[in-house]
């Protein structure tokens, strides 16, 4: 399965507690072609990340001739990819391949006269489809074996699906194809943060394990014990993905930062691109532990 990823991986702002794609600053001194230096680079050399990882530059200054630059950086990938640049800011530059990378492959990247090279590892593809309440997890191609035993509810224990819950109506979960941003083992999702007060009906202040962030607002694909009852029968959440304990352990240690999460109403449509930012959808912030 493969899509275009447009999805910022490094325009946002997480804590520093949390599990995120590696940043390499160890190549400061490193000039680009109009003379700037070059502050960082993601990912980090040797790391092993997502099929659907940008890479992202970022200069020690405002670049003024972007073209340039552009050229100077070479991504050398078997087979060899094509991808698009953005500039998320005058001194960061992201290419955003076309496709996803092939799984277990290494690539190596050039800036000016600069080195480096990375890897991915298998290819975790996560797809929830809203309309039949399920996340269904690949690995490379094939359906996730390691689930639980088969159950009662719609899909339980079938190869590769996760009955789930979504969001309900009015916080709906937005179709499109997203990047695992970060991976929280622990976090407190409070309602107040997006002027929904706790004691409301729809407020909430709670403890959330394996939390597998997918957006910068704070949609996660997480544990949901509360919610046992909703998954697969009926969306309830507030636009994350809920899953059942087990199932959100799973898929928490087996995703990479990087690797895609595609949302879609229903088992036909695979969107190909992300909308506007996140449909403008508001959702909890989230305090680490």
């Amino acid at each position: 399965m493969r899509g275009v990823v447009r999805y910022v991986l490094a325009a946002i702002t997480i804590p520093a507690s949390v599990v995120m794609g590696p940043v390499d600053t160890s190549i400061a001194a490193t000039k680009q072609p109009s003379g700037n230096s070059i502050a960082s680079v993601s990912p980090t050399r040797d790391a092993v990340v997502g099929v659907a990882h940008p890479v992202v530059v970022t200069f020690g200054g405002p670049v003024s001739d972007r073209r340039a630059t552009e050229r100077a950086l070479d991504i050398t990938s078997s087979p060899a990819m094509t991808g698009e640049f953005d500039w998320l800011a005058d001194n960061v530059v992201q290419w955003v391949p076309n496709q996803f990378w092939p799984a277990n492959s290494a690539i190596a990247l050039s800036v000016g006269g600069m080195k480096t090279n990375f890897a991915t590892g298998p290819a975790v593809v996560g797809v929830a489809k809203t309309a039949d309440h399920t996340f269904t997890v690949t690995i490379d191609g094939v359906e996730a074996a390691v689930l639980p035993a088969p159950h009662h509810r719609p899909n339980w224990g079938k190869p590769g699906v996760f009955p789930a819950s979504m969001g309900r109506p009015e916080y709906p979960t937005p179709v499109g194809t997203y990047t695992v941003l970060a991976k929280e083992r622990d976090v407190v999702m409070d309602s107040s943060s997006v002027g929904i007060p706790v004691d409301s009906p729809d407020g909430y202040l709670l403890d959330v394990e394996y939390a597998v962030r997918f957006t910068r607002r704070g949609l996660f694909v997480h544990s949901a014990p509360w919610a046992i009852n909703s998954l697969g029968y009926e969306n309830v959440s507030h636009g994350c993905i809920s899953l059942s304990p087990e199932d959100a352990e799973w898929y928490f240690n087996t995703v990479n930062i990087g690797d895609p999460i595609i949302v879609q109403e229903n088992s036909i449509e695979v969107p190909r691109s992300v909308p506007a930012p996140e449909n403008g959808v508001e959702v909890p912030r989230v305090i680490p532990r």
